[in-house]
């Protein structure tokens, strides 16, 4: 009976032993296959660049970004001057409060962050613009506009269509204005253009032109002045087509004046910021 008894252990150790030797047998491929899990769980994946729309709130104060969601996307970054914001899953929108040069948006992942949709807000700066007083019957160009690009070009009174604002005296011949075209009767035109005095010194400090209520048609205006520029094409308010400006006056000799001119080329948003 011992005999059958210590024949029986020795099996079972075998048997033991056999059984340890097929599962070490098999832990490389399985620890290959939890390792290629894991490999797959993290490894990368391609993200598009999300399709960004944006709006101007707050009379121009801010802007309000909205986006597509991103297929395989876990959230996105919002980046602001360099500065990240992280917006999870489920949130397409972000208000960029108060000025900023450049905002960028990308799609994220676990692992992965796709390409960044990118704005710059900067404005388009025009140099030398040199106008003439009205009264002034030598020269031709009284007036300026803003083209396509945002450059500000001087041009005569007989393009009345295009004129932006008109350089003019005062009735009694002592000061210099900044005239807006419908400010004259018969009007140039029926753009409801206006101008108000900065209290900046230098003209990069000038970041956002003011809220309307602070705009008048006719401005005196003088020597190293700062002004914001307001152009309200369909002389409705304040509204997403208008745009804006500044202004410095560099140089005044007799009944010329020469401008430095910054303009913002997206409609309804009142931001500033140089180059």
């Amino acid at each position: 009976m011992r005999e059958s008894t210590e024949h029986d252990e020795t099996r079972d150790k075998y048997d033991s032993a056999g059984l340890d030797s097929r599962q070490t047998k098999h832990l490389p491929a399985i620890l290959g296959t939890l390792l290629l899990l894991v490999i797959s769980c993290t490894s990368p994946v391609t993200l598009l660049t999300p399709t960004v729309s944006y709006t101007p709130v707050n009379d121009g104060a801010d802007l309000h970004l909205t986006w597509l969601a991103v297929t395989d996307a876990t959230g996105y970054n919002v980046y602001v001057d360099g500065v990240k914001t992280e917006i999870l899953s489920g949130t397409y929108s972000f208000d960029v409060t108060g000025p900023a040069r450049l905002i960028q948006v990308s799609a994220v992942a676990t692992s992965s962050e796709g390409d960044k949709w990118s704005l710059t807000t900067t404005v388009k700066k025009t140099t030398n613009v040199t106008v003439y007083t009205r009264a002034d019957a030598q020269q031709i160009n009284h007036a300026f506009y803003f083209d396509t690009t945002g450059t500000a070009v001087a041009i005569p009174l007989s393009r009345p269509t295009d004129i932006d604002f008109v350089l003019d005296t005062s009735q009694t011949v002592t000061n210099i204005e900044l005239r807006s075209p419908d400010s004259y009767d018969p009007k140039y035109n029926t753009k409801s253009n206006s101008s108000a005095v900065a209290s900046e010194t230098n003209l990069n400090d000038l970041k956002i032109a003011p809220a309307p209520g602070v705009y008048s048609a006719v401005r005196s205006i003088s020597l190293n002045g700062i002004y914001s520029l307001w152009l309200d094409p369909g002389a409705n308010g304040w509204s997403v087509d208008d745009h804006v400006a500044k202004i410095k006056v560099e140089g005044i000799s007799g009944t010329a004046v020469t401008f430095t001119v910054e303009y913002q080329k997206i409609p309804g948003l009142r931001w500033l910021i140089s180059n």
